[in-house]
């Protein structure tokens, strides 16, 4: 995805409907062997709740929840990296849903958790030697969020792991509008 474009507001989101157990099956396809190679445990819940059939912008989506579990498995040596699904309420044209990646990871100091979403800016210049990266991903997934009307942020402790969490509205799959035919 073009930053450039996503900075000036000239990315439009597209509206398809997709199955969004079907789009997270297919993310944590691509994370496995990154897992696997760790000796880490990747885990999944979508809440009973949460209605599999929506619409709205997968590609997006996709690519949201693939940077943070990226992340995620990235700044983990041990334990677990777990993508957690709820249902925070719906309108009559949209679910509320609320994506959380958890993680066992190395953990944010406070103060450096608010640089996180900002252009070219990491926790700190060490965490580039170590880790690699640009700093650009968490820029890209806050303006798509943003894009989506929803929200993005992260609870950290160092040493205790963190929860990067997204809120975005969807809409609901055709026959679930109440009133519409």
């Amino acid at each position: 995805l073009d930053y450039s474009k996503l900075e000036a507001n000239k990315v439009d989101l597209e509206t398809t409907s997709f199955n969004l157990r079907e789009l997270c099956d297919s993310v944590f396809r691509l994370m496995e062997k990154q897992a696997e190679s760790k000796g880490l445990r990747l885990g999944m819940q979508i809440d009973p709740s949460v209605r599999l059939a929506m619409r709205g912008d997968p590609v997006r989506l996709r690519q949201i929840l693939t940077n943070l579990l990226s992340n995620a498995l990235k700044f983990t040596s041990r334990g677990s990296v777990t993508l957690i699904v709820n249902r925070r309420g719906e309108t009559r044209t949209q679910h509320e849903l609320r994506f959380e990646v958890r993680d066992t990871g190395i953990g944010i100091p406070r103060e450096n958790v608010e640089r996180l979403f900002r252009a070219f800016s990491q926790a700190d210049a060490s965490t580039t030697r170590l880790y690699g990266g640009t700093g650009l991903g968490l820029v890209i997934c806050k303006r798509i969020v943003e894009l989506m009307g929803g929200t993005i942020g992260v609870e950290s402790e160092p040493g205790r792991g963190s929860m990067f969490w997204f809120e975005v509205p969807m809409l609901k799959a055709s026959g679930d509008v109440r009133g519409l035919r």
